[in-house]
Parts: C-alpha cells; structure tokens; sequence
C-alpha cells in the first residue's frame, strides 16, 4: 500500500513539473501577449514609434500634450475600424479629479452620438479603473485587436475587453467627428 502511495505521488510530482516546463517555457501567443500589454516592467508600447503629438489647451491654459504611438509610427485609418495596437499618451499639465476626467468623457462620447446607456456603462467601469491625475502624471491607453489597457505612467491600471467601448474612447481624439479636429491632426501627423 505504501508503495502504490509514493508511486502516486511521485507521478503527480512529474505530471506537475511537466505542465510547469510547458506553461513557462512554451506559454501560448495569448498569455505572453497579455503578459506584455498588462504587467510587464517594459510595456511594449514604451518601443513603439511616434505618429504624432499635440497639446490640448483650454483659454489661456495647457491641459495635457497627447502623443499617439504605433508599432510603426504609422496611422492607417480603416472604415472598418480593425485598427489596433496603438498607445495615446497623455502627460498632465494640470491636475485632474476622477470626477471631472469621467465627466470630461462623458462629454467627448455624448459628443460622438454614443448612446446614453452605452456612456453610462462605459463610465462605471471607467470609474473601477481610473484616479485622479496630479500636474506631471500619465494616463496611457493602449488600443489592442482584444479591447483597451490603462496605465498610470508605466504601471498597469486595468483593462476592458469591450473593444466598442475601446474604439470608443479612442475615437475622442481620433474620430474625424472629434470635438477637437486640429488635436487629431496633429496627433496623426498631418
């Protein structure tokens, strides 16, 4: 009876180190895809290239400067909206309340036409992921072809797999309906 017992356990300690070796030394495209969007030391955005940068000033004063990155340094606009794997930076030059950036946002997708029940969702959980930002502060958002990850400088915030809400967001800036049309070209380049 012993012998069986140890037998087993000596099988369970093999079966165990080799769905270990398997899993972090052969992990699949998806987890090692989110591992570098999500919780990487060096997101992978940090690499990409610069399409282009501009400065959002409300009256006398600067909001934020904005700089949208592609694996490129690249923007193709596609009527269907498969555009993925795009980062806006975002670097405060004023300090923020969450209540006022979840308002702000509202405002842009309201601006948009996007429906009353889809912002409100949106902001709910946009109110899960996000704080307020000091003057100096980044906000990253990285568009991939699965949703929308957010950063707090280089660390990891939160995610949404709700890629309507992902475009969405990105659309504030990047939507030839955007509320800010000289923003969004420069942002893209032009």
């Amino acid at each position: 009876m012993q012998k069986a017992s140890v037998k087993f356990f000596t099988c369970l300690f093999e079966f165990s180190l080799l769905l270990w070796l398997l899993v972090f030394l052969f992990p699949s495209h998806s987890f090692a895809k989110d591992t570098v969007h999500e919780k990487s030391a060096n997101p992978v955005w940090l690499g990409w290239k610069t399409v282009g940068h501009s400065t959002l000033k409300w009256g006398f004063w600067d909001i934020y400067d904005a700089h949208l990155r592609t694996p490129s340094g690249t923007y193709y606009q596609a009527s269907d909206h498969t555009v993925s794997d795009m980062a806006l930076l975002i670097d405060y030059r004023r300090t923020i309340s969450k209540k006022r950036l979840l308002s702000a946002t509202n405002e842009q997708w309201l601006h948009l036409g996007i429906s009353r029940e889809d912002r409100m969702r949106w902001i709910q959980e946009l109110g899960r992921i996000w704080k307020g930002v000091k003057k100096g502060d980044r906000l990253v958002f990285v568009l991939t072809e699965t949703g929308g990850r957010f950063y707090f400088g280089n660390d990891f915030l939160g995610k949404t797999d709700d890629l309507q809400m992902a475009r969405s967001f990105i659309d504030i800036w990047l939507s030839e309906n955007t509320a800010y049309p000289g923003l969004r070209r420069e942002l893209l380049g032009q």
